[in-house]
């Protein structure tokens, strides 16, 4: 039951994440199929590996400890996605400016979104 539950929410903080980051880099003129689709796919690699990290943070350590994990992971996933970017997509602005807004439009609204739901 656990296990299940810990999927669900994780599948849906993927996919709230691979949607308010496809919208976010639209705006950021991220236009073509193929620079949506770099963004989806370094989505895909990132976030279940934070999300997951941040799960056993909390289940192990302590719940407490996932705000203590949840800088340096972000911080961890800016850089990744800002790598992918630079040697992928070769965006018109810093990739790393690109990989901070996305990532910050999507934990922002994705948090209020999911304070919402209440997930």
């Amino acid at each position: 039951m656990i296990f299940h539950r810990i999927v669900s929410n994780l599948l849906v903080c993927l996919a709230l994440t691979v949607v308010l980051e496809a919208a976010a880099a639209f705006t950021c003129g991220v236009r073509t199929r193929f620079g949506q689709l770099v963004v989806l796919l370094a989505n895909v690699v990132t976030n279940p590996v934070m999300n997951c990290a941040l799960t056993v943070v909390s289940f192990y350590i302590s719940p407490r400890a996932y705000y203590y994990f949840l800088v340096p992971l972000e911080v961890i996933v800016v850089l990744a996605e800002g790598l992918i970017y630079k040697q992928v997509l070769h965006p018109k602005m810093n990739p790393f400016l690109l990989s901070f807004l996305l990532n910050a439009c999507s934990y922002g609204l994705g948090t209020l979104i999911l304070k919402l739901i209440k997930i």
